[in-house]
């Protein structure tokens, strides 16, 4: 014992080293320090506190289990190393006095479980066919059809064009040349490729296939519905392989550009030529009237005579159109210009001895007799104008009928007629002579007739017509008036 442990009564302790260690390796063991009982029984209440965990028995009851979460350790202060000291034990442990004083100071740090964190179980959908997914989709979902081109750059444009060029030549090429179901693959790759092509390889496209004996109907029939007319217009126009009811559909869809480039075809098909006449489009009826190649049927001449009365504009090339029915030419008399009049007149009306016959058979006249009649007495013609004058017009078209052998209505409508050229025409029909024909005309410009027509310009064309002629447009005019003959409704 030391003296301080005996002046305090306290017993001490001496930590004696353990020699084996030294004796064998020959290293000198260090001097014995003394450690207070209070510093010693902390140490070994310390040592003691160990926590044995008892063995549970497995639950048969499955239970999930979340991953534990490491508890949180405090690491101790680092601490200079000492110089070491054996401690005489069960086992040799050195520690130095000063880091038994440190562990005596702290307390014991309790670990602390982490609660379980729960994790749901994953959530499985049930399927879905295919039919309800697909009814399941917004109606604002754009079909494949529906898309437009797809943006390109330079490079894949040209690309592109190089592609569908080569195409073209395997599906142009001859049958000696190539498969036909080289063709029919090479169709079937452009068709897929025609969102893709720019606006100028779209358009070049449309001229190659208008040169094309067999061009394949699908990508004729894409790129006939383009909206812009410079791709459908090619086809339009200079395709001869598209059938009716494919122009009368494109008719249908309202397109003014794509029916003009219609009109312009070098073979138009009645029936098309009855569907553009129902449009009633100006541009699309002068445009179908200048074309001399397009069929245009007996009723659709009809309409077109009656909108081109509407439209002035449709009057000369109807007039100059080779297929230009006879009784349409005289119905197109009434609303021509004194130009156009003088052209129908000149162009339509003839002589010969054969006319007289068939004249004679067409009015009934009844024999040589009644052909040979004198003209009327000037005076009921003059009294016929003057009643027209007086605004009493039905009873002087009766009369003026009476004495031209025409219908009142037909009288009625040449008397209306304010350029006089039909009244002119009516008096050499009557066979008037030209002196006094020259005095009614005189009369009639001043009263029933447009004050500026020149009467020597009546008296002209009094003057270019034959008898016959003039009894010919009598006959056509009367035939109007009745709807008889090819007037008459064909139904």
């Amino acid at each position: 014992m030391s003296e301080r442990a005996e002046t305090q009564g306290i017993p001490s302790v001496i930590v004696m080293p353990h020699t084996m260690g030294a004796e064998a390796t020959g290293i000198a063991p260090p001097k014995a320090k003394s450690i207070g009982a209070d510093s010693f029984r902390k140490l070994t209440s310390l040592l003691k506190k160990v926590t044995v965990v008892p063995e549970l028995a497995p639950d048969p009851t499955p239970v999930f289990v979340a991953p534990l979460i490491p508890p949180l350790r405090v690491a101790p202060p680092i601490l200079p190393a000492p110089e070491p000291e054996v401690i005489r034990g069960e086992a040799e442990i050195p520690v130095s006095l000063a880091e038994f004083e440190v562990l005596a100071a702290e307390p014991a740090v309790e670990e602390i479980e982490p609660e379980p964190v729960f994790v749901p179980p994953p959530v499985i959908k049930p399927r879905v066919k295919l039919r309800d997914a697909f009814e399941q989709l917004p109606a604002s979902v754009p079909s494949k059809a529906a898309v437009s081109a797809v943006a390109q750059t330079p490079e894949q444009e040209l690309e592109s064009a190089e592609l569908a060029r080569s195409l073209l030549d395997m599906m142009a090429s001859s049958n000696s040349s190539g498969l036909p179901q080289e063709r029919a693959l090479a169709a079937d790759t452009l068709l897929r490729m025609l969102p893709k092509l720019p606006l100028k390889s779209l358009i070049m496209l449309s001229e190659r296939l208008c040169l094309m004996e067999q061009p394949p109907q699908l990508i004729v029939a894409k790129l006939i519905g383009d909206a812009r007319v410079e791709v459908s217009g090619p086809l339009l126009e200079n395709c001869m392989h598209i059938t009716d009811d494919v122009l009368v559909s494109v008719i249908n869809e309202g397109l003014p550009d794509k029916r003009r480039m219609m009109a312009r075809r070098r073979r138009i098909s009645r029936a098309v030529s009855a569907s553009l006449i129902q449009t009633a489009d100006p541009s699309v009826l002068l445009t179908l009237a200048r074309n001399m190649n397009a069929e245009i049927a007996h009723e659709s001449f009809i309409e077109f005579v009656t909108l081109a009365a509407e439209h002035a504009d449709l009057l000369a090339p109807l007039c100059t159109r080779s297929d230009l029915p006879v009784p349409f030419a005289f119905e197109l008399f009434w609303i021509a210009p004194a130009q156009l009049r003088r052209y129908l007149l000149s162009r339509f009306l003839t002589d010969s001895e054969t006319l007289t016959k068939i004249l004679k058979i067409a009015r009934d006249d009844g024999g040589e007799e009644k052909a040979n009649q004198s003209f009327p007495e000037p005076d009921l013609i003059h009294q016929a104008l003057n009643l027209v004058t007086e605004g009493r017009l039905e009873e002087g078209a009766k009369l003026f009928g009476e004495c031209a052998q025409i219908n009142a209505a037909t009288a009625q409508k040449i008397l209306g007629d304010h350029q006089g050229d039909s009244l002119a025409a009516t008096l050499k029909a009557m066979g008037v002579p030209r002196q006094i024909a020259a005095e009614i005309l005189n009369v009639a410009v001043t009263t029933i007739l447009d004050q500026s027509r020149d009467p020597e310009e009546l008296q002209s064309m009094f003057d270019s017509l034959s008898f016959n002629k003039a009894r010919i447009l009598l006959t056509y005019w009367d035939w109007s008036i009745l709807k008889t003959g090819p007037y008459a409704p064909l139904n």
